[in-house]
């Protein structure tokens, strides 16, 4: 939840001060981070769903790795890059 609120504060902070740049520039910044903010407040319930489920799939107690422990995996570490970037 954190890195997702961090997300969603960075986003809208970053839409704002493009938005009020006034220039075609910035008006697609901050459309692109309006996106931004929208696909991580979409992307968060699914993630959290995957996450209680992964475990199930494991091949065994002692193997914790399945494609859906990847993809979320996967996930954050794209979602902790645009945060540091943001």
């Amino acid at each position: 939840r954190p890195l997702f609120q961090s997300l969603q504060t960075l986003a809208d902070d970053n839409a704002s001060f493009f938005q009020g740049s006034g220039t075609e520039m910035g008006r697609r910044f901050a459309a692109a981070f309006a996106a931004l903010r929208e696909h991580g407040r979409r992307l968060e319930p699914a993630l959290r769903h995957f996450a209680r489920l992964y475990h199930r799939f494991d091949l065994d107690e002692a193997t914790p790795g399945n494609g859906y422990r990847s993809l979320v995996q996967t996930a954050r570490c794209c979602l902790a890059h645009a945060v540091h970037k943001s």
